[in-house]
């Protein structure tokens, strides 16, 4: 074995010197060399630990004397390799392979190739730039053993929800008998997102159990089937019903106490917070790190979760900025995505919104309606929902399709939506199918339903959707489209490629409900004033119809609202998804896939205007029509449309 070649390699390692680079007569024997570095020539050694780290002169001498060890015990090692070898032939012969060739010694005097493949040294070798780490191996697996002792065993281990940890399972009984899934996520410590215990499935019956978030986060999985059956709650917020007069004038009268105690924001500090969010967003496109951050630390003493609209609004805007300062936003918002809220939770939040403001009310009233007309002349009616979600929109059309009138009529559902972070991504659409078809059991409805979850709704395909010739086709998307990419994603934009699909089915109507709101410049400055004078009016619709205390608002605001907002303001390219268009682009896209509008039913426009009268006494809510668009907004300025439409006659696939 080269002992030199090694000896240069180190010390060219270690001291930046070169063997070659040395005179010959300036060149020490090499027993002296190997004395000095044997430790046997002390003065020489006390010179090198004087000059160089201790800890990387004892690893190279630790090195030197193991090879020096080799040398010596070479016969030992070939005996002990010969061992090996007796135990594996036989193995080898099982396997009907040639054991490998051993090299004889007598062929291999340096012994390079008797073992090429077997020596195995007893430490580990890590190298860096500053330090060099030897470890004896037989030292750290002693290590590892005396740590497990300290271990309780795995199958010992619960996860303990309410402290946030593992724990050793004290109440478990052997043969407790659950099945887990796994859930992906982040932490979420707001108290807004309930969390309860787990419970063992024969001790308890669990009527609300959550989603729960967590990278291993573990919920019981026969418990998942209670978060998609229907309850008391679940009908009074999904079925027809007219309880929602009494809950609109209880609300009224709390918004009403409550303002009595706070005096109404004035419209001087309204303007100094905009101002100061203004300016930040320029300090921040300046990347002026100093002159946003002192502003951001501004804003936030004049901001809070709790406090009035522009309080509220402040906190999420400077979150925003402060993420897009970083360089954060993308990494922060996957994060926020993949927080969950439980479905009870979610629903008392739709059960707020259709309380407070008529919106998605009207929406839905009108659209089921159409739909239950149409199935009257039809013995199967399909509906494709195109962003289903929870698929809270259709147990009161089961309800109704279980009328005398309509008996017999067999109803799909296809589900599609966007899959959910984490380990299950067809989660969402499963449990709106099987609670949809909880509901068609309980009224007796001919149902089938088929869910899917798709990143890219532009490629799915008819075949897929499963279309028949003998039924009445509906797609219904409402408020979704705006999360499909744009011509900024591809030039062949997805929206139109969604579009396009809707006519392939050739639908007998598409409802198209959108969001009205301008397209977000690519500009930061001008996106970022579009996007304070959006969520300005936002918030502060919800502090005149929602109680400042109530909890589902302080989610809506935290877990929604906040969320779209860091989106649009901190994300860019692929990651900024939140990118909304008025009504008027929407209709000229419809036009180019093909499709037709179908004009709005004047009995039915009469209807929800004297519904909205009746259950919203006051003139900040209105409903126009421009066009065959019903327009629903609040203060003169509109925040909902609605239009159906069919494929053209004339035109072709």
């Amino acid at each position: 074995m080269n002992v030199l070649n090694l000896l240069a390699d180190h010390l060219w390692f270690l001291f930046g010197i070169k063997m070659d680079s040395i005179p010959e007569d300036q060149m020490l024997p090499t027993e002296d060399i190997l004395e000095v570095l044997s430790g046997k020539d002390q003065q020489v050694k006390a010179l090198i630990s004087s000059n160089y780290s201790d800890i990387a002169l004892k690893a190279t001498l630790n090195f030197i004397s193991q090879i020096l060890l080799e040398e010596d015990t070479k016969d030992t090692l070939f005996h002990e390799e010969s061992v090996v070898r007796a135990m594996e032939k036989p193995f080898y012969d099982i396997l009907s392979k040639n054991y490998p060739h051993t090299v004889d010694e007598s062929d291999d005097p340096e012994g390079t190739q008797a073992y090429p493949h077997s020596i195995v040294h007893n430490f580990s070798y890590q190298s860096g730039y500053d330090n060099l780490v030897t470890m004896q191996a037989s030292e750290f697996d002693k290590g590892v053993e005396e740590g497990k002792k300290f271990l309780p065993s795995i199958d010992k281990l619960i996860v303990n929800f309410k402290a946030n940890k593992l724990s050793v399972a004290s109440t478990c009984e052997q043969g407790d008998d659950l099945d887990w899934v796994d859930f992906d996520g982040e932490d979420e410590k707001d108290e807004n997102f309930a969390r309860k215990q787990l419970r063992h499935k024969n001790k308890s019956n669990i009527d609300d159990l959550d989603q729960l978030d967590g990278r291993n986060r573990k919920v019981c999985a026969s418990c998942l089937e209670e978060t998609a059956s229907r309850n008391t709650l679940f009908d009074k917020v999904l079925l027809k019903h007219d309880n929602y007069m009494k809950e609109i004038s209880n609300i009224r009268e709390a918004v009403q106490r409550e303002a009595s105690k706070f005096s109404e924001n004035n419209q001087e500090e309204v303007d100094d917070i905009k101002k100061l969010l203004i300016q930040c967003s320029h300090a921040v496109y300046a990347n002026d790190h100093q002159m946003a951050e002192d502003l951001i630390k501004l804003i936030r003493n004049q901001s809070s979760l709790d406090g009035d609209w522009t309080q509220r609004m402040a906190f999420a805007f400077a979150d925003a900025l402060e993420a897009r300062l970083t360089g954060t936003g993308s990494e922060v918002w996957r994060q926020l995505l993949a927080k969950r809220i439980s479905t009870i939770e979610f629903l008392k939040i739709c059960q707020l919104i259709i309380t407070v403001c008529p919106f998605p009310r009207t929406t839905m009233y009108y659209a089921n309606q159409t739909i239950l007309n149409m199935a009257k002349k039809t013995g199967v009616l399909h509906i494709v929902d195109l962003g289903i979600g929870f698929g809270f929109q259709w147990p009161s059309v089961i309800q109704a399709l279980s009328d005398q009138n309509m008996k017999g009529i067999k109803l799909r559902i296809t589900g599609v939506d966007f899959p959910r972070p984490g380990f299950r991504p067809a989660e969402l659409v499963e449990e709106a199918g099987r609670r949809l078809e909880d509901y068609a059991r309980s009224f007796n409805v001919p149902f089938e339903y088929s869910g899917m979850a798709s990143k890219n709704w532009e490629t799915i395909s008819l075949d897929d959707l499963k279309i028949r010739k003998d039924e009445v086709l509906i797609v219904n998307c409402f408020w979704r489209l705006r999360e499909i990419g744009d011509e900024a994603v591809s030039l062949n934009s997805p929206r139109d490629q969604v579009l396009k699909l809707i006519y392939k089915m050739k639908p007998h109507i598409f409802f198209e409900g959108v969001l009205n709101i301008q397209t977000f410049s690519p500009f930061f400055v001008t996106r970022f004033r579009q996007c304070l004078n959006l969520y300005a009016a936002l918030f502060e619709i919800l502090d005149i119809l929602v109680p400042r205390d109530n909890k589902q608002r302080q989610t809506m605001e935290r877990h929604f609202m906040a969320r779209d907002i860091l989106n649009v303001l901190a994300c860019e390219g692929s990651d900024w998804t939140m990118k909304p268009e008025a009504y008027k682009q929407w209709h000229q896209r419809n036009l180019r896939a093909g499709l037709e509008p179908i004009p709005l039913d004047p009995a039915m426009v009469k209807e929800c205007r004297e519904k909205l009268t009746e259950a919203y006494n006051n003139k900040i809510f209105f409903i126009e029509e421009d066009g065959n668009w019903l327009l629903q907004g609040w203060n003169g300025r509109a925040f909902d449309a609605l239009s159906t439409w069919k494929p053209k006659l004339a035109q072709t696939s």
